[in-house]
């Protein structure tokens, strides 16, 4: 409710969201307390194994404990991992939500490594401090910490559609870490200032442009399938054609005979969930009404979406584009204006084309999207006069779905 009265009311005093921020480090610290606590009685029983030569029943019973305590660390995990999702739903509400995402990552283009635990951190009064002072100044700002998906510096305002990162040090003196910190942070800053870079994180040249048109989404029919599942079970909504949603809280199995097609792509999104690898798409607890987050979190709520690549390549072809699924680690889909990337395309990556799924987004806003971007990259192509190396396997794609 608390993030729902932040979503919703206007003028809303931005103290209200440091106090938000200050309920969610406490339940993250008492969730690390718990990790701490059990994986100390994990040690003592490994220890009671190893030194104390227990019956062949006692050392039994310790392996099926140590197994108990190692799934209660996990539950622990995902806990803090779902009240970072609160924290992340602060910066995907006041910022733009592809300009976050460059916060998850190294030089390298690499998912960066979490800062640890928050219990014990040096520094993060001082965070604390400076997130109080931009709430005075009426700045809307959020503790990294506190997120899954802002892993660059300590505090990001949220002032401007781009989140600014600022490190937060206690001492005067700045060791190697910190100058790598510090320069990392100012190729992000200068990224997001100039839309272009010669070489970002080993990729160049890169060139940011922004979406023609307010984004679009189905959220009022997932959260009206959601709703007549409480009744059905099993409920089932088709928003446009080659999009399937399906909302679970008592499995049917006819519901799915009802949808009929050799090229489905199922997408569990409780296992992305349960797995803690949304990010960094938009959390779903900006998606869901209240009244659903709940019953999401703790799995008495499936939702699954369906993608039929059939009626998708044709919905491509109607519109002007060939579409090739590729589905690998990094691209999903190559796109092109003939269906020969020799006459010009580009490649959309898994993270990219899923937002179909993961946020509910308008399959035709993003079709639309997609022939905007390829008409303007064809004028760049011939206005620059740079030649573009297409990588033989660019080349040879194929997929084995008809039109």
């Amino acid at each position: 409710m608390m993030l729902h009265i932040i979503k919703t009311r206007k003028n809303l005093p931005t103290g209200a969201i440091v106090d938000f921020q200050l309920l969610l480090l406490k339940k993250i610290k008492e969730a690390e307390k718990s990790i701490i606590l059990t994986k100390e009685v994990i040690r003592k029983l490994r220890l009671e194994k190893a030194n104390d030569r227990p019956t062949k029943e006692r050392s039994k019973e310790i392996t099926g404990l140590i197994k108990r305590f190692d799934e209660k660390i996990e539950g622990y995990k995902y806990i803090i991992y779902i009240w970072k999702m609160y924290g992340d739903s602060i910066a995907f509400h006041f910022c733009d939500k592809y300009a976050i995402k460059h916060f998850l990552y190294d030089e390298n283009y690499h998912v960066k490594e979490t800062a640890g635990f928050i219990s014990g951190k040096e520094g993060i009064k001082a965070e604390i401090m400076l997130l109080k002072a931009a709430a005075q100044n009426n700045v809307p700002a959020v503790l990294c910490d506190l997120t899954n998906t802002l892993r660059h510096g300590d505090v990001c305002l949220l002032g401007h559609n781009d989140p600014y990162p600022i490190e937060v040090k206690t001492s005067n003196k700045l060791d190697k870490r910190g100058e790598r910190q510090l320069k990392k942070i100012d190729e992000l800053n200068g990224f997001f200032i100039k839309d272009e870079a010669e070489n970002f994180r080993g990729v160049g040249p890169v060139i940011r442009r922004e979406h023609i048109g307010k984004e679009q989404y189905h959220l009022r029919a997932i959260n009206d399938c959601i709703s007549k599942s409480y009744e059905e079970g099993t409920s089932h909504i088709s928003p446009e054609s080659g999009i399937h949603y399906l909302a679970i809280t008592k499995f049917k199995q006819e519901i799915f005979d009802q949808i009929s097609s050799k090229y489905i792509h199922i997408l569990n999104l409780n296992e992305y969930k349960r797995v803690m690898n949304w990010h960094p798409y938009t959390p779903f607890h900006l998606s869901l009404n209240p009244e659903h987050i709940y019953n999401f979190i703790n799995g008495n709520l499936s939702i699954v979406v369906l993608l039929d690549f059939q009626v998708i390549k044709r919905r491509f072809k109607k519109n002007g584009l060939h579409i090739i699924f590729l589905q690998d680690e990094h691209w999903y889909a190559q796109i092109s204006a003939t269906g020969n990337i020799l006459d010009g395309g580009f490649r959309v990556s898994t993270q990219s084309f899923l937002r179909v799924a993961f946020e509910f987004q308008s399959l035709a806003w993003a079709i639309k999207q997609h022939k905007e971007h390829l008409n303007l990259f064809m004028e760049d192509t011939g206005k620059s006069g740079r030649e573009m190396e297409i990588p033989p396997d660019w080349i040879a794609a194929t997929d084995p779905i008809p039109m």
